[in-house]
Formats: structure tokens, C-alpha cells, sequence
């Protein structure tokens, strides 16, 4: 029986859009036809009983978007109630009745008393206007601002996610739609807050309207006394307005309560558990009580029995906290001497009077490793904080797998933010590993199987393009392209080469030269440039040197030392006056000179002529000439 009942159910949704309609064109019957009292009564029914729905459907919802449609609902409920005031009102002016539910209002909720009755009305008005609807109007205005401010920031977050393989592409879709739906989700209730706002201000208004309608039919068309009207058409309009207040009330807090939800889970277990989760609390609130339960005059009884149950689940909270705390032991002990061996990817070690930020750097975190996603394509491993006594109070060091990278004083969790993000993106070449290939070629397949199977296992393994993609980051060149990588990989390489990941990636370089050009340059129309003779550049490239090491650079020590005096020479003046050199080479000698400058000065780009766009003027800043070979 249930279970055919229930079908039912379901089968009538499939007509959901044509029951809309009809209630949209039966309020509009509202305003015209006359109902009897029985229909009347239902309606009322309905509109006090889907107040009660809309307001524990707020309370239970894990998330506002699983109440998206919150703000239209507002919309034609609060229509639904006006219509129904406009309805009550002519049944009461012009039969003196306004059905069961109005006069049961008018006269129980009140104990008979009209005055009463109007007392709780304005009551109930004005605090459905001042305090509710004010205040969730603010919230949902403020809601909607900074939600749409931060909508860019949160598409490019996705964007970058997806980028770097952290999601899929089906994930960073539903990522987007869940953007885009709270985005419109807060600024639709920004506007349906005004329809609540105003319903409040609009019932205030029919009921003083009503009462002064009611003397005047009462009196000048049905002849009847001041008392008569006041007891007939006066009691029945409080009672309209109540009925009309209560739901009003109702719907204004759902829409306090679902524009000011501020984490996941149902409102009423995450209230509690917050609320009622401090033991210390608990026991102060149960004295000061106690305190007042002293003053004469007071209900000593009834403030003594919540006081000691407060008393009672401070005491019970206390004990189970305690036991959730681990007893100390040997076993903790060597616990922690083997979380002392272990070696964190990346490490922030602070001093002591910098302890108390690392909680604010904590939050910063998923927004470091969201920009090293964004500008190189590299997902760095979560990032540790410790302490560290050994250093300076105000000093601090970061490790890269257990060796100190860097170090600096902190005045501010800004400064070690921007210094963290330098550095990860700096060495993020060291944080690449197999895994994070192996994840980044299964999202690849996703979207290029062919290219993929093309080229793993059959022509090179995750070792292979692993190096190509560290000697990328190592250059601080972006791997976001990872197919366009692995297209240029699959054109030059063959199955009886052994790969040369040097090589390799030069070829990369090349087929992602306009991708390098705008990673460096952006948008600029000039840069300067550092060029070699052509015969240094010969002898660098004939001092090449390769093992199963990679390539090295064999000249004297003495010609090098020229050739970084001569070069940093040109780097001072061009620093100093504001300006970003590159050293511009042949394709075949870029690697060579990337090789032997790379100790000395890591963060001058080399280029191949080939990586730079013909829109881009080059400016000469000097040539390292063959003086240097003397």
C-alpha cells in the first residue's frame, strides 16, 4: 500500500512544471475570486505549513546550493501570503468572518482579548522587520558582493588544479558549476531578502488598513456600534495578521539561516557541537547563575536545576575529553623518535618569536601551492611547520627534502609567504617525482590516449620524462602543457635510440617556443639581451662533455671566470637601471652555455633566437666577446 502510494508520488512529480504554473495563475485567482471559508482555511494551512518545511529545510541542509531554490521559493511564498491577506480581507469586511483558522487567532492566541492581539501583531512585525529581515538583508548583500568578488580567483583556482593534473576534467566541471550556481545562489537572495523586507512592511500596512476598513463598513454600511466593530471585524483582522506574521516570521529566519551558514553539516549538529563543546564555559555560565539565583525575588528552583545541569555535562565533557587524550608511554616515545627521521619534501622551520605564525602560514599554504600550480603546472607536496631553537628568535629556514634551501628573518607571515613561493618554485624541479609523472600521464590519457600509448612504455619511461620535465622547472619553464610536451617527445623519439633527456628537451623548448616567449616576457613589445661571439660560443659547444650524468661544459678555470666577470658586468649595469637581461644563442649552443652559467647565475634565462617571437624587439644590452679566450 505504502509502496503504490509512494509511486504515485513520483509518477505526479513529472507534472511538477505544470502544478507551478497553475499555482502561479491560482494566485492571481486569488486577488479576484471570492473563496468560501473551507478553501480558505486549506490555504492558510498550506501557507503555515510550508513556513515550517522551508525553515527545517535550513536547518538540515548540509549546504546552501542543496536549497538553490530558496530565493524563488521566497518569491511566490511571499506572493502566496499577500494574495491569501487580500482574499481574508474581503471575506472579513464583507461576510464579518474570515474562516476557523482566523477566528481561532483572534480569539484563542489572543485569550479573547483584542488588545493583546494587537500588541503581539506589532510585536511580531517588528521584529520580523527590524531585527530578522534587517539583518539577513545585510548579510546576503555582503554575501553577494565578496562571492562575486571571488569568483575569478576561484575559477582560476580550478583552472590551475586542472592544469596540473590535481583534478579531472569532469571534477573541474562540477567545480565550475558549483562556482557559478553560489555566485548566483547569494545574489538572487541578495534581491529576494527585499521581497521579505517588504512583506513584512506590507503586512503592517493591510492590517491597519483592514482595521480602519472594518469601523468604516461596520459602522457606516452595516449600522453597527463602535464595540460590535471593534469585537467582530477588528478581533478577525488581528487574527489575519497573525496568521500572516507567524509564517512571514518563519520564512525570514530560514533566510537568516541559510545566508549566514558558514561550513558544511547540518545546522542542527554542528550548532551543539560548537556551542556546547567548551567545558570551561559551561561550568563559568552555571556559576554566574548560581550568583543569580541568590538575589531575592529570584526562581531559585528553577535556576539551581540548570545551573547543576550545566554543572553535570561540563563535568561528564571533562571526563571524556580526558580520556581521548593519549597517556604517555615508551610506545609514544619511539613514536616520536621515528617522526624525528622523517624527511618532509618541503620544511619550514621557525624561530621561537615567529612560532605563533605558523598557524596564519598553515592557512596560507593551499594558496602557495595553488600559485606554483598556476604559474609551473607542479603540485608541491604538503608543506610541514615547525619550530626550531637552535636558530635565531626571529629567523627562519626552509627545507627542501631535509637540506636548507634557504633562510631569512620574518617580520611578517607575508614576507616568509612570498619567500616560501620564490623558493618552492625555485627548486620545484627537485620536488617532481615518478608519481607525480605517473599521475600526470594518467590524466593525460584522459584527454590523448593515443599520444600516450604511442609513447609509455614503448619509446620512453617515466625516468625519461621525468628528467625532460625537471630540466623545464629547473629553467622555471612551465610543464601545464604536459600533452603538447609529450606530442613533441613522440615526433623525436625512436624506439632503437636511447634518449638523451638533454636533448630531449631542447626539442620540447622548441616546440613550445611561443608558450616560453609568453611565460617570460607576458606582454612586453622589447627585451635586452645578452649575446656571445660566435667563436666563444664555438669553443663552449666544443667543451662539451656528456656521461651518464648529463651534460657538462669542460673549459679552464680561468676562461670561465672571464666569461661570468665579463657577463655579470653587463647584468649589474642592466639591473641597475631597471631592466630584465636574457642571454640570447644559437639553437645549438643554448644547452652548452645554459650548462656552464647555470652554477653561477641560475636565474638568467637563456634563449635560442628560435624562443623568442618575431613581435618581440630585442635590445642589445652587450656581446661577451672572444677577449675572454686570451
Amino acid at each position: 500500500m505504502l509502496g503504490q502510494l509512494r509511486k504515485k508520488f513520483q509518477g505526479m512529480s513529472r507534472y511538477s512544471d505544470a502544478v507551478l504554473a497553475i499555482g502561479v495563475v491560482g494566485l492571481v485567482m486569488l486577488l479576484i475570486i471570492p473563496l468560501p471559508a473551507i478553501i480558505l482555511d486549506t490555504l492558510l494551512s498550506l501557507s503555515i505549513v510550508m513556513a515550517v518545511m522551508a525553515l527545517l529545510l535550513t536547518i538540515y541542509i548540509e549546504n546552501a546550493l542543496e536549497f538553490s531554490a530558496f530565493p524563488s521559493l521566497l518569491l511566490f511564498l511571499t506572493l502566496y501570503r499577500l494574495g491569501l491577506n487580500i482574499a481574508s480581507t474581503r471575506m472579513i469586511l464583507t461576510k464579518g468572518d474570515g474562516g476557523d483558522i482566523i477566528r481561532t487567532f483572534g480569539g484563542f492566541v489572543t485569550q479573547g482579548n483584542t488588545v493583546v492581539g494587537l500588541i503581539l501583531f506589532i510585536l511580531l512585525t517588528l521584529i520580523n522587520f527590524i531585527v530578522v529581515t534587517k539583518g539577513a538583508g545585510r548579510i546576503a548583500e555582503v554575501a553577494a558582493r565578496f562571492t562575486l568578488d571571488a569568483l575569478p580567483g576561484k575559477q582560476m583556482a580550478v583552472d590551475a588544479d586542472l592544469s596540473s593534473g590535481m583534478i579531472s576534467h569532469e571534477e573541474a566541471k562540477k567545480a565550475r558549476e558549483t562556482i557559478n550556481a553560489e555566485a548566483e545562489f547569494y545574489g538572487s537572495m541578495d534581491g529576494a531578502s527585499k521581497f521579505v523586507r517588504g512583506d513584512a512592511i506590507a503586512g503592517l500596512v493591510i492590517t491597519a488598513v483592514n482595521i480602519f476598513g472594518g469601523f468604516v463598513v461596520g459602522m457606516v454600511v452595516k449600522k453597527l456600534s463602535w464595540h460590535e466593530c471593534w469585537t467582530t471585524f477588528t478581533r478577525l483582522t488581528v487574527g489575519d495578521g497573525l496568521v500572516s506574521q507567524i509564517p512571514a516570521l518563519l520564512i525570514s529566519v530560514g533566510a537568516g539561516i541559510i545566508v549566514t551558514r558558514a561550513s558544511g553539516g547540518s545546522l542542527g549538529k554542528t550548532l551543539p557541537k560548537q556551542f556546547l563543546n567548551n567545558p570551561k564555559v559551561l561550568s563559568i555560565a552555571a556559576g554566574v547563575l548560581v550568583i543569580l539565583s541568590l538575589i531575592p525575588g529570584m526562581p531559585t528552583f528553577v535556576m539551581f536545576s540548570i545551573a547543576a545541569t550545566l554543572f553535570l555535562y561540563s563535568y561528564v565533557l571533562t571526563r571524556e575529553k580526558g580520556k581521548e587524550k593519549k597517556p604517555y608511554s615508551a610506545a609514544a616515545k619511539e613514536e616520536s623518535v621515528e617522526k624525528a627521521l622523517i624527511i618532509h619534501p618541503v620544511e619550514v622551520q621557525l624561530g621561537i618569536q615567529l612560532v605563533g605564525m605558523g598557524e596564519e602560514l598553515m592557512r596560507k599554504i593551499p594558496e602557495i601551492r595553488r600559485q606554483v600550480a598556476s604559474d609551473l603546472g607542479v603540485v608541491i607536496p604538503s608543506i610541514h611547520i615547525s619550530d626550531n631553537l637552535t636558530i635565531r628568535p626571529k629567523n627562519y629556514l626552509i627545507k627542501i627534502k631535509g637540506v636548507t634551501t634557504a633562510s631569512g628573518k620574518g617580520s611578517t607571515s607575508v614576507i616568509l609567504q612570498n619567500h616560501l613561493t620564490q623558493v618552492a618554485e625555485a627548486h620545484a624541479y627537485r620536488l617532481l617525482n615518478r608519481q607525480d609523472v605517473a599521475r600526470m600521464v594518467d590524466n593525460a590519457k584522459k584527454v590523448d590516449s593515443a599520444v600516450v600509448d604511442e609513447l609509455i612504455p614503448h619509446k620512453l619511461n617515466l625516468g625519461h620524462i621525468l628528467k625532460v620535465l625537471q630540466n623545464l622547472l629547473k629553467e622555471r619553464l612551465p610543464i601545464r602543457d604536459f600533452v603538447s610536451i609529450l606530442e613533441v617527445l613522440a615526433d623525436h623519439v625512436t624506439k632503437d635510440k636511447t634518449p638523451d633527456p638533454d636533448l630531449l628537451t631542447e626539442y620540447v623548448r622548441q616546440g613550445l617556443s611561443r608558450g616560453i616567449s609568453e611565460h617570460l616576457f607576458g606582454d612586453a613589445k622589447q627585451i635586452y639581451a645578452i649575446t656571445f661571439d660566435p667563436k666563444v660560443e664555438q669553443m663552449v659547444v666544443a667543451a662539451r662533455q656528456k656521461s651518464d650524468y648529463g651534460t657538462k661544459i669542460a673549459l679552464r678555470p680561468k676562461t670561465i671566470e672571464k666569461i661570468n666577470l665579463a657577463l655579470s658586468s653587463i647584468v649589474e649595469k642592466a639591473t641597475g637601471k631597471n631592466r630584465d637581461p636574457v642571454v640570447l644563442t644559437s639553437v645549438s649552443s643554448r644547452l652548452c652555455l645554459r650548462r656552464l652559467l647555470e652554477t653561477y647565475m641560475p636565474e638568467l634565462p637563456v634563449l635560442s633566437f628560435a624562443e623568442v617571437s618575431t613581435e618581440i624587439e630585442v635590445k642589445s644590452l652587450g656581446t661577451i666577446t672572444d677577449e675572454v679566450l686570451l
